[in-house]
């Protein structure tokens, strides 16, 4: 029997880079520098430039995984309106009050105060539903901080995910007002597909998340029916009924194991100071299959 993939945790983000990667280009370094100075810093970084510049082939796309050189997603103002009571069919997973419907390897990490659950940004790991889900439509609401001090690497600031089945990673990420690779901003599908627009709200300023998941069917090893993901960022439509190509996976090309009908809901900590990501009115609406 194959094994079930509970969680994405070590095959994401902190993953070695694939072996199928080509060489950097030094001239195309160059050039990129030139024509946008904002990247010259990190693209200076041998690992940076390694992932955003060499990374494997996409399916049917001419774009490499983690592609600096696909078009940035054009940035549209949202206002700040975001909360909003639940419906009264949804299972509420985090109201402010407590968190007996999470756990987690590295529980402790996670603080909740005034109402606000925050990563510990010092150890990746991830806080799961103790209860799993198939189709569903997931609302969360989030906030990065404040960078007085960016990082070099745009991916350190403010960096968490909401993943679905634990599996298939929609990014929450700093993306107001600087760039990183398309296909890991926020609103991306992350390492996948990209938002359709950059609907971020500046740093500090609560967002909101509504994703409609329908997740794969297998017959055997075999996918039927891939995963799809409907986006909804600020209010803005992001991800249009999207068709994943697999499980997130850092730095790779992403690729599907047959796992359970339902799995638990997952938010990442990534790990690092820069992301004490906070979230805020957490609830989910289980659907009839797709």
């Amino acid at each position: 029997m194959k094994k079930i993939i509970l969680l994405a945790s070590a095959a994401c983000c902190f993953a070695g880079l694939a072996a199928s990667q080509t060489a950097v280009d030094p001239a195309e370094v160059a050039r990129l520098s030139a024509e946008h100075p904002q990247w010259a810093k990190w693209l200076a970084d041998p690992e940076l430039a390694k992932l955003t510049l060499a990374g494997p082939k996409m399916p049917n796309s001419n774009w490499h995984v983690a592609d600096i050189r696909r078009p940035q997603p054009v940035h549209v103002k949202t206002g700040s309106a975001c909360s909003a009571p639940p419906p009264g069919d949804a299972e509420v997973l985090f109201d402010g009050k407590n968190l007996d419907k999470w756990t987690g390897d590295h529980f402790g990490e996670w603080t909740r105060k005034d109402g606000v659950l925050t990563t510990g940004g010092r150890v990746y790991n991830f806080l799961k539903t103790k209860q799993s889900y198939g189709d569903v439509q997931i609302h969360v609401e989030w906030k990065t901080p404040p960078q007085p001090n960016p990082p070099l690497n745009p991916q350190r600031r403010g960096n968490s995910g909401v993943f679905p089945m634990g599996l298939y990673e929609v990014q929450i990420l700093d993306s107001y007002d600087t760039d990183t690779y398309p296909d890991g901003t926020a609103g991306s599908i992350y390492s996948q597909s990209p938002p359709l627009v950059n609907a971020t709200r500046a740093p500090g300023v609560w967002q909101c998340y509504d994703i409609v998941f329908h997740p794969p069917h297998f017959s055997g090893d075999t996918v039927t029916t891939p995963a799809r993901m409907t986006v909804i960022h600020n209010g803005v439509l992001v991800q249009d009924d999207t068709a994943l190509i697999g499980a997130t996976v850092h730095a790779k090309v992403a690729h599907y194991e047959p796992h359970a009908a339902e799995l638990p809901l997952a938010l990442q900590d990534h790990g690092n100071p820069e992301s004490h990501v906070s979230f805020r009115n957490i609830w989910v609406r289980r659907l009839s299959p797709n």
